[in-house]
């Protein structure tokens, strides 16, 4: 379905003098929709985020610039692993755990394609560049395109996977208030996206979160944002409890 059948976009901030936060594109027809029916988070308190996967360093020998910094043996992919890999500036370390903490594994030849050299080494300049643009422009709209376009040194990445490297690549940046957060097929396209949808009035419905495109990924931003901003809470929290509140469901 087109994007132009939505409403106009504003911009979404944090006073900047008060956090480090970034800029976004909300949707208004999601935005109100989220404030007017809310995913139901009856906690008083956030969900902690998945603590991460045990991975040896040697399985990702081939897909991280060389020489390696992280020596050799059994590592944690825990979310403060990925960030300190990140701000160490071993960008294709933190990506290799991103990629663990994920369960993306068995889907990384679409992540890095053959791991020769030079690709690896144009993953590595890309999230470089990412990054600065991150910090020079207080949003990821640029660095999406770097990780999901399909130009001539673009990665081409799904925006699944794109969602949790700049999750993780803008906390480490220091923007903690009002990050991206991760999306997936199996818990927030196929469970929490139909319970949201359902709960709103027909004519009131908001464009999917579906695709690759960063309209749709902010369109999911943009209900986050809503539900961050009503339990005073951090994007990266309302995330995690979500996910944990599906979890249990099952």
């Amino acid at each position: 379905m087109s994007d132009r059948r939505a409403p106009a976009a504003h911009l979404w901030r944090y006073n900047p003098r008060v956090t480090k936060t970034l800029r976004w594109d909300v949707d208004e027809r999601t935005s109100a929709a989220a404030t007017a029916y809310p995913f139901g988070i009856d906690r008083g308190a956030p969900a902690p985020q998945f603590g991460g996967c045990v991975t040896s360093t040697e399985t990702w020998s081939d897909r991280v610039v060389q020489p390696q910094t992280w020596g050799y043996g059994s590592l944690t992919s825990s979310p403060a692993e990925i960030i300190g890999q990140f701000q160490g500036g071993h960008y294709t370390q933190a990506l290799a755990l991103v990629v663990s903490w994920g369960g993306m594994g068995r889907t990384s030849q679409y992540i890095y394609g053959v791991p020769k050299p030079e690709t690896i080494e144009n993953i590595e300049g890309t999230l470089r560049a990412s990054a600065k643009s991150i910090e020079e422009m207080g949003s990821i709209a640029a660095p999406w395109e770097m990780l999901t376009g399909r130009k001539s040194g673009q990665l081409g990445w799904s925006s699944v996977m794109a969602s949790k490297t700049l999750h993780f690549l803008c906390r480490s940046l220091g923007f903690d208030e009002n990050p991206p957060v991760p999306i997936d097929r199996e818990r927030i396209r196929k469970k929490l996206w139909p319970i949201f949808r359902d709960a709103i009035p027909f004519t009131q419905r908001p464009l999917d979160w579906e695709g690759d495109s960063f309209e749709a990924y902010c369109r999911y931003m943009s209900a986050i944002l809503a539900w961050a901003a009503a339990k005073r809470w951090t994007t990266a929290q309302i995330e995690s409890t979500i996910v944990n509140i599906i979890d249990q469901k099952g």
